[in-house]
């Protein structure tokens, strides 16, 4: 088997008692081979991914646009990544860059995602239910740096999309007839 044909498996969970957020991927050994960070800011909150103690890429939620857009800037170049809105399932797709075209899709329930792009899967990601943080198993089916390092921001900036959706359902009212 070549490096782009084997397959590798990743797990991603976010930590439990982290104030501004962390998330660690590891592999089936318990390694930590990346570690994603929110750094502090006024308007939006940059999320800041590590290799080896290395930044090796930055995710920034774009203010004021229509639909959600992300800012990624890595060693290798800088590209997009776009939410589709109105839909039912998430869809976020990579604009710009080495993976130009490459979609996220994931299930009803958020709880199965494929990475692909020009109908080629890259990585399949599973939700672990039952635990108590939000955990994911990622195979990936290209295991390129490049594309690891892909899939890693993907789902990085998923489970960060996660927990602003659980703050924003936590934050609204309950409506009087159902108090």
């Amino acid at each position: 088997m070549t490096a782009s044909t084997a397959t590798k498996t990743l797990h991603i969970a976010r930590k439990l008692m982290s104030l501004l957020g962390k998330i660690e991927i590891t592999d089936d050994a318990g390694n930590v081979l990346y570690e994603s960070r929110a750094r502090w800011g006024w308007l939006s909150k940059p999320w800041s991914i590590t290799q080896d103690g290395q930044e090796v890429a930055t995710v920034t939620r774009k203010l004021w646009s229509f639909a959600p857009i992300w800012n990624v800037h890595t060693r290798d170049g800088d590209f997009i990544l776009r939410d589709k809105l109105w839909s039912w399932r998430r869809q976020i797709t990579v604009v710009g860059g080495r993976f130009d075209g490459a979609v996220l899709r994931g299930s009803l329930l958020d709880m199965d995602f494929e990475l692909a792009r020009h109908g080629q899967a890259i990585a399949r990601a599973q939700a672990k239910v039952l635990t108590l943080r939000t955990r994911h198993s990622i195979d990936l089916l290209d295991t390129t740096p490049q594309a690891e390092l892909l899939t890693a921001i993907l789902m990085t900036n998923l489970l960060a999309q996660k927990r602003e959706d659980n703050k924003m359902a936590a934050a609204e009212p309950t409506p009087p007839h159902l108090q």
